[in-house]
């Protein structure tokens, strides 16, 4: 899975090349707004990695919530109506004088609820996590992941800050290089990206792509293994109109 998780990598670049290019049409605190998103997405791949590892593994799951955590309690979050989850609060500094102006909370739910007793012989399918501000309830992290079967994992996961937010959806096989996996952002970035990866990993510039206010100005072509000189594929730009291949290494760490 490491493949699919190293994607981010080429995302990040430009995402941050096209904030850069149109930094003098953007409002400054979108602009601030949108750099602690490119954060995030490292997050985000670290995340859907993990749990591609843990949709192969089977085993005795947790019988009760660890320490720090309590319920399940209702609870009305961003998306959606009241639903019920375990939370873990926590006073985090949010500014850069590190002044605590809100507090997180970290809210979990497995499907089935393996911390019931009444599923403590269950292995859990599904999960739907936030951490999300206390009172500023319009910045956080959502992420919901389903596992259907031991070949798949299925989820989305979106971080939000306001009226800015990504979004990245996927279809993973713990099995295979296979992976599907869709990306967005709100108007104010409009980046998208999408990626498609065959059982042995490869992918073509049909299917591999990311655009800026659906224009599409990069185009990737993925090798299922290194080429002779070692590359792992390489990318054009409308820039270049498309003729001009650059050729990289993916990064194995």
């Amino acid at each position: 899975m490491k493949r699919q998780t190293l994607v981010f990598s080429f995302l990040l670049l430009f995402v941050a090349g096209m904030i850069s290019c149109s930094s003098d049409n953007v409002d400054q605190d979108e602009l601030l707004q949108a750099e602690n998103l490119i954060q995030g997405l490292n997050m985000l791949g670290i995340m859907t990695d993990q749990a591609a590892d843990a949709g192969s593994k089977s085993g005795p799951p947790t019988m009760a919530p660890p320490l720090g955590w309590e319920g399940p309690f209702a609870f009305d979050v961003p998306e959606g109506d009241d639903s019920l989850y375990y939370k873990f609060f926590l006073k985090f500094p949010l500014d850069s004088m590190a002044v605590t102006i809100d507090s997180v909370l970290f809210l979990i739910m497995f499907n089935p609820d393996v911390w019931d007793p009444q599923y403590q012989d269950s292995i859990p399918t599904g999960m739907d996590a936030w951490l999300i501000g206390e009172t500023r309830a319009l910045i956080y992290f959502h992420n919901i992941i389903t596992i259907p079967d031991t070949a798949h994992v299925l989820g989305s996961l979106k971080w939000n800050w306001e009226e800015t937010f990504y979004t990245y959806d996927f279809d993973v096989s713990t099995l295979t290089e296979g992976a599907e996996i869709d990306i967005a952002t709100s108007s104010n970035i409009g980046l998208s990206a999408q990626f498609r990866f065959d059982d042995d990993g490869a992918g073509s510039t049909d299917d591999n792509w990311g655009a800026w206010h659906s224009t599409t100005f990069v185009r990737y072509e993925f090798f299922a293994d290194p080429d002779a000189n070692g590359y792992d594929g390489y990318y054009t730009l409308l820039s270049e109109a498309w003729k001009v291949r650059h050729y990289f290494k993916l990064v194995d760490d």
